[in-house]
């Protein structure tokens, strides 16, 4: 992608995360076990990039670098639990997945199962952690993966901030790692620091 290509993603993004933002109104009032009671259905899209690290502490490392998009439909099966700060409510998923390398130039997309640990008793502010793991395709050919398959497994922490009682805004971190689970060969794989703001909305 060309300098000018990589420019008009980040501008559609801008816009579109603008345009979602344009449909924000704030309110009076929020009710944290209506917005994560049983039989809710949320629907999500978070945006981000990150870099590969050297948590392994290997001699070489490739210089990876990325953005990425990822929407998210979860339902929520269980009732909140629990009392006080640790009243909590648990999200699982379907999250898809679709990375651009910027270095080097290559995409990745999958499917990925994802949960995610919300921390409902602080009010509109909803600390959570989350897991996912999934799989997909990539044309990345580095000496850590050079394979058509790929796994991909991230750890993440965050925070929400209700704006309404459906709408949510969220910034966070992911522990991202990418493998072909020795599938083929190279398989050392690599790890990723990564940063996601996103939006979600909440249907019961």
């Amino acid at each position: 992608m060309t300098t000018m290509g990589k420019a008009k993603w980040w501008g559609m993004a801008a816009m579109t995360a603008l345009a979602v933002l344009s449909l924000v109104r704030p309110a009076p009032a929020y009710d944290a076990e209506a917005a994560f009671a049983r039989g809710t259905t949320i629907f999500g899209l978070q945006i981000g990039g990150g870099a590969a690290n050297n948590f392994e502490g290997h001699r070489t490392v490739s210089d990876i670098s990325f953005i990425s998009a990822t929407p998210r439909v979860s339902y929520l099966f269980f009732s909140p639990f629990g009392a006080g700060w640790l009243r909590s409510a648990v999200e699982p998923g379907i999250e898809g997945w679709f990375q651009y390398y910027l270095s080097p130039d290559s995409t990745a997309e999958g499917l990925k199962l994802a949960v995610r640990y919300h921390f409902i008793g602080l009010g509109r502010l909803v600390p959570y952690l989350e897991g996912t793991a999934g799989a997909g395709a990539t044309n990345l050919g580095v000496p850590e993966i050079d394979s058509t398959f790929t796994f991909v497994a991230e750890a993440g922490l965050g925070l929400s901030y209700f704006v309404t009682d459906t709408v949510a805004l969220n910034a966070g971190y992911r522990f991202q790692h990418i493998s072909n689970g020795h599938t083929s060969n190279p398989n050392r794989g690599f790890n990723s620091n990564s940063g996601v703001v996103g939006v979600s909305f909440h249907f019961k």
